[in-house]
């Protein structure tokens, strides 16, 4: 699920009572969703816990992060946790990195840290500060909506009674 999608619903369950921590490698966009609660490494993108295999580290991530969260009362806040990857090659392309290193099979056993990108051009559109629809007909439901509920909108939520 995509960092933004988990961040607007980690604001719509905290408005609801149920308390969240998100996990990000995706700083910008966390930061403008502005969650309740999140934490941040430095890792490839499918990979905010732990590299495949690493159970102990996994665990220590996890009790980091959870432990982290009680730490944070401003909503949009994030924590930097101090985890890195083993190298830094990941970073000239991070999309097509991670799709590479899941595509590539790699096994629990390291190899995932050496795989080589592939290259693809990230197709997405860029990031903007405004809302954008796919479909006309998605900016007239939002549009039918107070700025408050457009979140809700937006996941197929009803809006509050």
């Amino acid at each position: 699920m995509c960092h933004q999608s988990v961040g607007l619903i980690a604001r719509d369950l905290e408005a609801a009572g149920y308390p969240t921590i998100g996990f990000t490698s995706a700083r910008t966009i966390t930061t403008r969703v502005r969650p309740p609660r999140s934490v941040f490494l430095d890792v490839p993108l499918g990979h905010t816990t732990g590299a495949p295999g690493e159970t102990v580290t996994q665990r220590q991530i996890l009790t980091d992060g959870l432990e982290a969260g009680h730490r944070l009362t401003t909503p949009g806040h994030v924590i930097d946790l101090p985890y890195r990857w083993i190298d830094d090659r990941w970073k000239a392309d991070p999309l097509s990195w991670s799709r590479s290193a899941q595509e590539s099979g790699s096994g629990p056993d390291g190899s995932h840290f050496g795989a080589r990108p592939v290259t693809r051009s990230d197709t997405r559109n860029e990031r903007r500060s405004e809302p954008q629809y796919q479909l006309e007909d998605d900016r007239d439901t939002a549009d039918a909506v107070s700025w408050d509920e457009q979140c809700r909108v937006c996941l197929g939520l009803a809006p509050c009674p």
